[in-house]
Parts: structure tokens; C-alpha cells; sequence
């Protein structure tokens, strides 16, 4: 509703010019690496800042997509993303609906050790050791099973599941219906919003993981995309650091390629959060109120 006063005609110009102000700063870093991907050679010798191209060119993504690790690794990603996603989903789901249930043996001791790992861990060696020891080193599934369940997840899902009525499954139970049953056939379909939440935290974090390749995946074929990234990030670094200023053998800035290879990292995380909107505000607000 339009405010009809001048203060009230005031604050919603201030409003709109800081929020403008806002999606300028917040826009301009994607559009500056947008820009900086589609410059030719000659019109990013030039100058850093290139606000709009006076030329177009596509041969840095034609590079990238010729160049059969970049390729690998972004079919890596992609199933890595997919695969850990449902994975821990599940995993989340299904470990915090029997923690709503007062009967449950040991229900509060369970739900404690669980809180105990948001707070304390073995560390990075006794880690690197358990991993080891279970065969996962050089392995994909070591970007996969250890993180299984997001504690502040799994208290996500917890606090919406406590709120389901309970006459749901009272009534389900009366027709013959089991545990899994209801679970499967009524909880998880009415959690629909706080699982595409999490869902996508679950997938941003899984597409942007270069921590565990860098410390298990010793074979590049098994990098993921953003592991990739880093590796041009550092080589470019060293580069540049022992004064050598290198271009490609299409005549191509580095920083063009790299610009490139951000884009296609960006991009598919993109794609996917409008189909992710529609719940999201209603499952980022999940235990704001209680009824």
C-alpha cells in the first residue's frame, strides 16, 4: 500500500533507492565476471573495467568445454550434487522423525550425542585417519557418506515434524498404516518446503566442495568442478608470482578462462533456485512461531 503523506512518500524513496543501491552491489560482481568471460583478447588487454563489451567472444567457453577435464568435472559435480543431496536428505529425514516420538527408548540421550558433534569433533588427523581406514581415499563416495547428517539440519526438520498434527497419524495407524508407512506416504509429502530448503543449502554446499578433494582425491579425474577452479586459481597465482604473465594457445587471457570457468560453475546452482523459491520462505521461517 502507498503511503499518501510526505514522510511516508520519503521513506519509500529512500527505500527504493537503497534497495536499488543493494541489488547494484550485489549484481555488479556476477556481471563483472560475465563480462570479463565473453571479452576477445584485444579488448581485455586493454582496460580491468569493461562496465559493457564493445565485442563478443565465446572462445574462452569454447576452450572450456574442449578441454576434457573441466568437462569431467562438471559431470562429476553434478552427480556428486545430485547423489549427496537425496542422500543426506534422507538421511536427515529419516533420523529426525523417530526423534519426535515420546516413546522412543532413549530418545533425550540420543538427541544429546547428536547435539554433542555440533560442538566437538575428533579433528582434522583422527579424520583423515577414519577415512583412510575405511577405504575412501581416492574414492567419490568420500565427497558423499561422511556427511550424512547436518545436525542443524536434522533440528530443522525435527521442529517441523514436531508441528505436523498428530491426528494424521492417529487416523493412518487406525487404517492399518506402519511407521514407514506414514512416513513415506504422509510426513515426508507435507514436508515439502523445509526439505527443498535444506535440499538446496545441502546441494550449494555439495557444488562448492574443494575441501575434501583437496584432502582424499589425489586422482584429478576424480575432482569435482570446484576443485578444478581452485587449481587454475593457484596455478594463475604461482604464475604470476614468478612474474610470468602466460596466455593460452587461442591467444586468451587467463583471467578470461578463469572467468569462464566461474560462469559455468555459477550457472546450474542458478537454474535450479527458482524452482526451489516457491518454498523457500516458508521453510527458512519453520519454528519462528509456535502455535
Amino acid at each position: 500500500m502507498k503511503s499518501t503523506s510526505i514522510s511516508g512518500k520519503i521513506f519509500d524513496t529512500a527505500n527504493i533507492v537503497f534497495l536499488l543501491f543493494l541489488a547494484l552491489i550485489t549484481l555488479y560482481p556476477f556481471w563483472h565476471v560475465l563480462v570479463g568471460s565473453i571479452l576477445p583478447y584485444e579488448e581485455a588487454i586493454k582496460s580491468s573495467f569493461n562496465l559493457i563489451p564493445k565485442k563478443v567472444s565465446f572462445e574462452a567457453y569454447e576452450y572450456v568445454f574442449n578441454k576434457n577435464t573441466i568437462v569431467q568435472s562438471l559431470l562429476v559435480s553434478v552427480f556428486v550434487t545430485i547423489a549427496g543431496s537425496l542422500y543426506q536428505l534422507f538421511i536427515t529425514a529419516i533420523t529426525a522423525y523417530p526423534l519426535i516420538k515420546q516413546d522412543l527408548p532413549g530418545r533425550t540421550t540420543i538427541f544429546l550425542f547428536i547435539i554433542f558433534t555440533m560442538f566437538f569433533s575428533g579433528g582434522l588427523i583422527p579424520y583423515y585417519l577414519l577415512i583412510k581406514n575405511l577405504g575412501l581415499v581416492n574414492n567419490l563416495a568420500v565427497m558423499i557418506i561422511p556427511a550424512a547428517l547436518s545436525t542443524y539440519n536434522m533440528i530443522v526438520l525435527k521442529t517441523f515434524f514436531q508441528n505436523i498434527p498428530i491426528e494424521l497419524e492417529e487416523s493412518a495407524k487406525m487404517d492399518g498404516a506402519g511407521y514407514m508407512t506414514i512416513f513415506f506416504r504422509i510426513i515426508l509429502p507435507l514436508s515439502i518446503p523445509p526439505l527443498a530448503t535444506i535440499g538446496l543449502f545441502i546441494a550449494v554446499g555439495q557444488w562448492n566442495n574443494w575441501y575434501q578433494p583437496m584432502l582424499f582425491l589425489n586422482d584429478k579425474e576424480l575432482w569435482p568442478l570446484a576443485m578444478v577452479l581452485r587449481d587454475i586459481l593457484i596455478n594463475n597465482n604461482m604464475a604470476l608470482m614468478h612474474g610470468v604473465s602466460y596466455v593460452s594457445e587461442d591467444f586468451m587471457l587467463a583471467d578470461t578462462i578463469k572467468n569462464a570457468v566461474v560462469m559455468v560453475s555459477v550457472v546450474p546452482i542458478i537454474i535450479v533456485y527458482p524452482f526451489i523459491q516457491k518454498h523457500f520462505v516458508k521453510g527458512v521461517m519453520i519454528g519462528s512461531i509456535k502455535s
